[in-house]
């Protein structure tokens, strides 16, 4: 079959079997371009280009799929919680992909359903829906809440810290939003999640190693911390900063030193310069952690948070003036305001 063809006249990357036999097509074609791999099935009744699907990312292919779900819908509905999340752009930890979440804008049930799970929201969250490339989808700080009451402690966390670091402002309405909704049943981890949020997070990992952090009484960090050399000149920026222990830490990943290239560079050369860096760190008296995806999972970090406190101590002893306690540095972040 000329899929192609199909796919010009639909313009939004999937077709729908009604489409198909409309464009001359039939079952039989379907399910041979299925067996020949060039078709796959987003969906019952709905396809795409297998070699489209293969390019695209795990948030792009989810959005494919929300398209195709949002398309077979009777009645009034936009993308919700982690769906929604991700078309404005936010990451998200945690979630099956493969599921699509939708928030049923008439009287239509809640309900699961062929990988669409239907929220009951109401007509007043009308007030509070958008379009967004052609899509109905709930406001941004509704996607974060929304998504916070459907996740654990870190996939809330990684959420709202990527939502709040693209859009500052978005901290006023959520914090509106919690007030709204302060008597909602079920709420004290989503309540929490905001309350641990920060827009300094740049990446899921940062979020997932503050997370660890707090589960196991290890004090929050300062993020984004700025290294002075003696003169006052800037060496650089460390994603982590213990004050209490002058322990920096940095969280490495293929994204962050592909993030780092400068023209000409390859990863290797970007990893010498970060080690070049660090080392220019370390000489203004501080110690030096290094995180990794794997180590700060949530099945696992308890591992990692006991070396960690580990390091701290000796960070403490080696480069902090005696008298002053990891105890009575945890008291001082956690003063600080949020």
């Amino acid at each position: 079959m000329d899929v192609s063809q199909v796919l010009v006249s639909t313009e939004v990357g999937f077709f729908t079997r009604a489409q198909a036999l409309a464009s001359g097509e039939s079952d039989k074609s379907l399910r041979a371009a299925l067996r020949a791999g060039t078709l796959v099935r987003l969906r019952h009744g709905s396809y795409a280009r297998a070699d489209l699907v293969a390019s695209l990312d795990d948030r792009a292919r989810h959005l494919l799929l929300a398209r195709a779900a949002l398309h077979q819908q009777r009645g009034e509905v936009a993308l919700a919680g982690p769906s929604a999340a991700l078309l404005h752009g936010f990451d998200v930890f945690g979630h099956d992909l493969g599921v699509v979440h939708l928030a049923r804008l008439d009287l239509g049930s809640g309900r699961r359903e062929a990988g669409v799970v239907h929220h009951v929201v109401g007509r007043a969250a009308g007030l509070r829906v958008t379009q967004l490339d052609g899509v109905l989808v709930v406001s941004p700080e509704d996607a974060v809440w929304q998504t916070a009451l459907l996740s654990s402690l870190e996939g809330g966390v990684v959420t709202a810290d990527s939502a709040l670091h693209q859009r500052p402002t978005l901290a006023e309405p959520l914090r509106a939003l919690v007030a709204r909704t302060r008597a909602q049943p079920s709420s004290r981890t989503a309540r929490l999640v905001l309350r641990l949020s920060r827009a300094e997070a740049e990446s899921a990992g940062e979020s997932l190693t503050r997370v660890a952090c707090f589960r196991h009484g290890i004090p929050s960090p300062t993020l984004q911390h700025e290294v002075f050399d003696p003169s006052g000149r800037l060496i650089g920026r460390t994603d982590l900063y213990w004050d209490g222990a002058r322990l920096l830490g940095e969280f490495d990943g293929k994204i962050k030193y592909g993030r780092l290239l400068r023209r000409g560079e390859t990863s290797s050369d970007a990893v010498v310069r970060e080690k070049r860096r660090e080392d220019a760190m370390r000489r203004t008296r501080c110690g030096m952690a290094r995180f990794t995806w794997s180590e700060v999972q949530p099945d696992v970090a308890h591992r990692r948070m006991a070396v960690l406190a580990r390091k701290l101590e000796d960070a403490r002893q080696l480069y902090v003036s005696p008298g002053v306690s990891l105890g009575a540095a945890a008291r001082t972040l956690a003063a600080v305001p949020r």
